[in-house]
């Protein structure tokens, strides 16, 4: 099941590689939204040179945040779409990264002990075996290693009043800005799979913390995103109806 279930995701994710690159080019030449990134990461990192996985890279603004950086950066997406227009990207920066096509769960290709932070942008909740994936990760980690996850409790309380008053409004925005509606994504289709993915059965982040300490790790701390979830930045107004956001720091 879960390997049939990877597969309908990630085709889902190939299919809509596109859209998200067209939405990282807008990130990249935002100053204010590279700012906050690269200070964030900073933040979250250090200073310090290391080696960092990013997991579910997308079409890799994180991987060329922490390049900037100047982090060693390994970069895994299990969608052939994600990775081919990461590679792109990458190229275009001159930014020395490795990438590849893997599973965010297995990551089979990676070794234990090797890394000293694993940092993703809306993967967990995509994630068809989070707690596997969380023990996996733990072990890839050197002693003192961190994972780093920024989220959402996404695709719940679609019946709450919030939910409709977001959802309306980043479909004016969409249409004012775009002139015709945001064209349908195929992540976003009924019966893909998504609808079996365990994380969004539970009440996140509080679910993130249950299975990270369950996975070993000594300490979880939990902040909300502050920045994504602002009412003062449009894409709030554009994507906040999907959930709110937060931050996780899990140290092995």
């Amino acid at each position: 099941m879960s390997g049939t279930l990877f597969e309908h995701i990630e085709k889902a994710w190939s299919a809509d590689a596109g859209g998200y690159d067209r939405a990282i080019q807008k990130q990249l030449s935002n100053k204010k939204d590279v700012k906050h990134w690269q200070d964030e990461l900073q933040l979250v990192l250090g200073e310090k040179p290391l080696h960092v996985l990013d997991v579910g890279c997308g079409p890799g603004f994180f991987t060329i945040m922490l390049a900037r950086l100047k982090h060693n950066v390994t970069s895994v997406d299990g969608a052939e779409g994600m990775v081919k227009r990461a590679r792109i990207n990458i190229k275009k920066e001159a930014a020395n990264t490795k990438i590849y096509k893997s599973d965010a769960v297995l990551l089979d290709k990676e070794k234990e002990g090797s890394l000293d932070a694993i940092v993703s942008r809306d993967v967990v909740w995509t994630l068809y075996d989070p707690e596997k994936a969380f023990i996996r990760w733990k072990n890839l980690l050197k002693t003192d290693g961190k994972i780093v996850i920024y989220d959402g409790d996404y695709r719940r309380d679609r019946s709450s009043l919030r939910y409709h008053v977001l959802k309306l409004s980043s479909g004016l925005i969409t249409l004012l800005m775009e002139g015709k509606p945001r064209k349908k994504q195929q992540h976003s289709s009924v019966g893909n799979g998504f609808e079996q993915l365990p994380m969004i059965r539970h009440k996140r982040p509080q679910y993130d913390q249950e299975l990270l300490l369950k996975a070993g790790f000594s300490k979880v701390e939990v902040t909300k995103d502050c920045f994504r979830n602002s009412p003062l930045r449009l894409e709030f107004w554009r994507y906040g109806y999907q959930g709110k956001k937060f931050r996780v720091i899990a140290y092995k």
